[in-house]
């Protein structure tokens, strides 16, 4: 809950989509009642990504080696 009454729900990669179901029920029934214990899992805060300023390096480096690797360049 970055904020009171924003929710980020993440982290099921296609893969989700009855539990997904299930956590925008338990989710709705949190922002209406304001118990938290309405929620299958505890709420917790927002961290950052490490050296966030640098992604476009690291990404392009790690997607050059797979290339490398596949023997697409």
């Amino acid at each position: 809950e970055p904020q009171p009454g924003l929710l980020v729900d993440i982290g099921c990669q296609g893969r989700g989509v009855g539990l997904q179901t299930s956590m925008g029920r338990a989710m709705a029934q949190y922002l209406v009642s304001g118990d938290a214990k309405a929620l299958p899992v505890p709420l917790s805060p927002v961290k950052s990504f490490p050296l966030y300023g640098l992604r476009r390096l690291y990404v392009n480096a790690v997607v050059t080696w797979y290339r490398m690797t596949d023997g697409g360049v």
